[in-house]
Parts: structure tokens; sequence; C-alpha cells
């Protein structure tokens, strides 16, 4: 029985409409969007959009001018629309691309947000357009990892949202492409089970690298203290703390 996502997500100040989108909002997602630390920056660039939930939350957490590409023409159109239709629209521009072929406008970006394509040698979607969105055949990391090194600017951050394998990958990676991990975000379901996700912050300038973690639930779908309280300014409805013992 294939799961039904609603057509649309409603946040606080803005409305995604995803019902064309391969790859619908997520908690994890939405986790990278309201944690990453892009209050300052004064250039965004979101890569593989899709709904453009990412941009959107930059768009609502900074003053910054922000560029989103997607190379899925589909998913291109509505996060236009989503874009137009926000309070944002004329700070957020589309471009409808492969990220390899955009050059650097100026100095670059100064952040750069990006939930790849995650999955590495594993059984392809039945969806050509899932497939495109899940899977990282037709954006390898090396690649991705590339097209930031050339459009992030000397004092800029990207992060970068992976499953534990694939970002061991890009620790590996990343210091022949000129960039260095210099913090990780550790995000679990919940206090008991190990990461399924991290958040990656590269920079230009090798250094140490520090390390948080957070929980997403106490029992699903009571969010953590720690989740809410990133949450709360994008959510409508939120449920905190202990699942009640009867539920």
């Amino acid at each position: 029985m294939p799961r039904h996502r609603n057509s649309y997500f409603q946040c606080r100040q803005f409305r995604i409409e995803q019902g064309s989108c391969a790859m619908k909002v997520t908690t994890d997602a939405s986790l990278l969007g309201a944690w990453a630390p892009v209050e300052d920056a004064r250039r965004i660039l979101d890569i593989g959009t899709g709904t453009g939930l990412l941009a959107l939350f930059a768009a609502q957490r900074s003053s910054a001018r922000i560029d989103a590409v997607e190379v899925d023409a589909d998913a291109a159109a509505q996060a236009r629309q989503n874009f137009a239709a926000s309070p944002w629209a004329d700070r957020l521009s589309l471009i409808e691309a492969d990220v390899r072929e955009l050059t650097p406008d100026g100095e670059g970006y100064d952040g750069i947000l990006c939930n790849p394509p995650f999955f590495t040698a594993s059984t392809p979607n039945r969806c050509d357009r899932q497939a495109l969105a899940r899977h990282n055949d037709a954006l390898p990391l090396t690649d991705l990892l590339a097209a930031i090194s050339r459009l992030l600017c000397d004092n800029g951050r990207a992060w970068l949202l992976l499953p534990v394998p694939e970002a061991g990958s890009v620790r590996a990676r990343s210091p022949a492409a000129g960039l260095w991990v210099r913090h990780e975000l550790h995000l679990r379901n919940d206090r008991q089970s190990p990461p399924h996700r991290l958040v990656l912050q590269l920079e230009r300038r090798p250094g140490d690298c520090t390390r948080s973690d957070i929980s997403l639930y106490e029992r699903h779908p009571y969010h953590t203290q720690a989740a809410a309280d990133l949450f709360r300014p994008y959510y409508t409805r939120l449920r905190v703390g202990p699942a009640p013992d009867c539920e």
C-alpha cells in the first residue's frame, strides 16, 4: 500500500505545494533547514531544491538573496510557484539547470544548502523521477563536492544532509575538492536509536571538527524539546514531550 502524502505542506508563514515533486517534504530536510546557521549569510544557494523547502526556510531566517537550482522540470516549476507565493518572492530565484553547469557569479555564495540524492549502489526506485531525486548515480558525490568547491566563497559554509555511509564518503573525499568537514550534526529518530542522518558543515579552511547531536522524537509523534524549538517558527502544529502512557 503506497504511503499517502499531502499535496501541500503548510508552514506558519508560507505554504509548500508538492504534488508535482517526486520527493516530498520530509522531517529530516526540515531539520536541516531549521538548524543550518544562515542568519548572517548574504547569498545562499540551495542545490537540488525540489519543493523549495530549504530555500524558503532560509528566506524566513535571513535577509539573503537566495538562488535555488533544480534539474527536474516539474519540480522546478513547482518551486518557482512556491517562491512566487511566499512573502520573500523578491529574494528567491529558481535556476532550472544541472548544478555542474553553474559558474560562480562574483565571489560566490557564502551559504550553500543541499539535501542531495542520497543513496549509492542501492536498488533504484522504479519511478525515474524518484530515482533521480534519491540516488546519486546522476550526481555522484565527487561531482557535488566539485560544484560546491567552485561555487562557495572563501569564507563560506556548506551544509549537506546525508545518510551515515555517504557522510563517511564525503569526509574522505572532501579534502581533494579543497573542502573540510568542520562540524557534524548527528540526527537520531529518538534517544535510543543510532544516528540515521548526518548534517556535515563544509568549509574551505582545514581545522578541528566539532560535533552535536539531536533526537527528533521522545516517541513518535511527540518531538523532543530541542527539535520542537527548531521547528516552532515553521510548523503550525507540534506535539512535544513524553507521550502519554495510554496512547
